[in-house]
C-alpha cells in the first residue's frame, strides 16, 4: 500500500501541478509561485525528492519489504515527508517572505503527536488486537511463507 500511495502522490501532485501551470490563472498560480521561489523552493524540492524519488526506489526492493523494521523505518520517512508537505501547504500563506522556522512550529507537531499518542494508547487496551473470532484462525497460524 505504501508504493501505491507514493505513486497516488506523485500523480496528483504532477497533475495539479501541471493543469494550475498550463491554465496560467493568475489565482491559481500564487500558489505555487510562493513556494517555488526564496528559502521554500528548497523544501519543495526536500519534499519531491525525499516522498517520490527516494521513497519509491525503495519501496521497489523486496529485501525491504520482508524485514518489517526496514519497511518501518521507510514508514517513518514517508511520515516525515508527510508533515513537511503539510507543512508547506500551510506556512508558505502566512510567512511569505521566506523559511522562518520558531519554536510555535515544533510545539505544534509535538501538540498533535502527543494527542494522537495518547488516543492511541486509551484505545488499543479496549479491543483485541488478535482475531480471536476468526473461524480459519488456526489455520492462517500454520502457513509458512
Amino acid at each position: 500500500w505504501m508504493l501505491a500511495f507514493c505513486i497516488f502522490w506523485a500523480y496528483i501532485g504532477f497533475g495539479q501541478y501541471m493543469l494550475i501551470w498550463y491554465a496560467n490563472i493568475p489565482e491559481e498560480t500564487q500558489y505555487f509561485i510562493t513556494r517555488n521561489t526564496q528559502s521554500w523552493w528548497a523544501l519543495s524540492m526536500l519534499l519531491v525528492i525525499g516522498r517520490f524519488f527516494i521513497a519509491f526506489p525503495i519501496l521497489l526492493m523486496r529485501s525491504i519489504k520482508k524485514h518489517p523494521h526496514q519497511l518501518c523505518i521507510v514508514a517513518g520517512w514517508i511520515v516525515c515527508m508527510q508533515m513537511l508537505d503539510i507543512y508547506l501547504i500551510v506556512l508558505p500563506s502566512l510567512h511569505g517572505t521566506g523559511f522562518h522556522p520558531s519554536i510555535w512550529d515544533l510545539l505544534s507537531l509535538i501538540a498533535v503527536g502527543a494527542t494522537l499518542g495518547f488516543v492511541y494508547l486509551r484505545l488499543v487496551p479496549r479491543t483485541s488486537l488478535f482475531p480471536v473470532r476468526d473461524p480459519r484462525l488456526i489455520e492462517s497460524l500454520q502457513t509458512v511463507n
